[in-house]
């Protein structure tokens, strides 16, 4: 089914955001939105930030994305949760839908999309380049354009039949500045007076993960350098509860919502592998990059799915290994302490980790306009062009 794009500025545009990170980049886009076509209605599925930016909510899956245990009530909920919102869109007509990144659920809802005839402008283009890449067809032909947050991929997607714009990433956005005189690695190397960030990840799943061997590093990097302060970072309180629990640790030893502020004073990081990486390297703070997976799992599917030599994403970004990434990593505790420490006894390693850090990252933090307004941008375009 097909309908041409309404020429008219009180469009319907439906989003779909599944998990936190959605909610806070659809609220971004959002808020643009109201601002850029001020009589479209926008309605759809996303969380608190979402709703507060002034988008009609119907269903709110972000506050259960980190509270469901088990695959069966997942798999029920997931699919409970996909009828609503094909309901919805089946009542509604909307003239564009906006999945916002959670694959799993947003090829559905761009193929649930194109059998209304609706428009798709998917936004964080989904990870075909890194693995399952035969899914690029699927891509093109259920979108009409995707936004990219990570500048490679436009030209991977364009070569492959999609319609494909580099638009920033998100995150760069609201990071603070750097300091202007970043920490000290040869002093800290000469004096042993280390500041280590921890980044176990956010999802509960994670902490549980990473957190009792990071705390292992900690004791290791302390025993060998007494005057070391290691400290876990945690983006809300649920979070460093749950870090507590999973360390042993005081609570007092995690700040809460202060990542930047950690990072910024920081001469090494160890880090669950994810977006928080591209913030440590915004810092250039080196760092050793670590994601548990299930030996099984990744034996079974995730060997020969993955099409890409590295998965760390500043290493996939420098198109080398510009730091170590444990990944995938099967929990071997020993491993990840050695890896820490090899790091942090190579002063040259280091200084070359931080150099090639902020290379990688100044392509993201130059662009001429913040991504919301470059995605919505992309969005009047399409409303703009008859027939999509």
């Amino acid at each position: 089914m097909t309908r041409p794009a309404v020429m008219n500025d009180k469009p319907t545009i439906f989003l779909t955001a599944a998990e936190a990170s959605g909610d806070s980049h659809g609220a971004g886009l959002v808020t643009v939105l109201n601002r850029r076509l001020p009589g479209a209605r926008l309605v759809g599925a996303g969380g608190a930030k979402m709703a507060a930016a002034g988008c009609e909510i119907l269903l709110d899956m972000t506050a259960q994305a980190s509270m469901l245990h088990g695959p069966f009530l997942k798999l029920h909920y997931f699919h409970r949760c996909l009828r609503q919102l094909k309901r919805h869109m089946r009542d509604i007509a909307p003239d564009v839908v906006v999945p916002i990144d959670s694959p799993a659920l947003n090829w559905h809802i761009a193929k649930a999309a194109k059998a209304i005839g609706a428009l798709v402008m998917y936004y964080v283009a989904p990870q075909v380049w890194a693995w399952a890449p035969w899914r690029v067809r699927k891509l093109a032909r259920l979108t009409d354009r995707v936004a990219c947050i990570l500048p490679f991929e436009q030209d991977y997607l364009r070569r492959r039949g999609v319609q494909a714009r580099f638009v920033g990433h998100p995150m760069f956005d609201h990071l603070s500045p750097r300091p202007a005189e970043l920490p000290d690695l040869q002093a800290a190397s000469q004096s042993g007076r280390w500041c280590v960030a921890l980044l176990p990840g956010s999802r509960p799943g994670e902490i549980t993960a990473h957190a009792p061997a990071m705390t292992a590093a900690a004791e290791a990097i302390t025993q060998r350098w007494p005057q070391a302060r290691c400290t876990f970072t945690a983006p809300d309180e649920t979070a460093a509860e749950r870090i507590a629990a999973a360390a042993g640790l005081p609570r007092a030893d995690i700040a809460v919502g202060r990542t930047a502020e950690v990072l910024a004073q920081c001469h090494f990081a160890v880090a669950a592998s994810g977006t928080v990486t591209l913030e440590v390297a915004h810092y250039g703070v080196p760092m050793v990059i670590v994601y548990r997976v299930s030996r099984a799992g990744y034996s079974l599917v995730g060997r020969w799915l993955i099409r890409t030599p590295y998965l760390s994403l500043v290493n996939i970004l420098a198109g080398r290994q510009i730091t170590p990434e444990l990944m995938p990593w099967f929990g071997n505790i020993n491993q990840l302490v050695r890896a820490t420490l090899d790091m942090m006894s190579d002063p040259d390693a280091l200084a070359r980790a931080r150099r090639d850090l902020l290379d990688v990252t100044a392509p993201l933090e130059r662009r001429p306009k913040p991504t919301a307004e470059a995605v919505a941008d992309m969005i009047v375009e399409l409303l703009a062009r008859p027939g999509g």
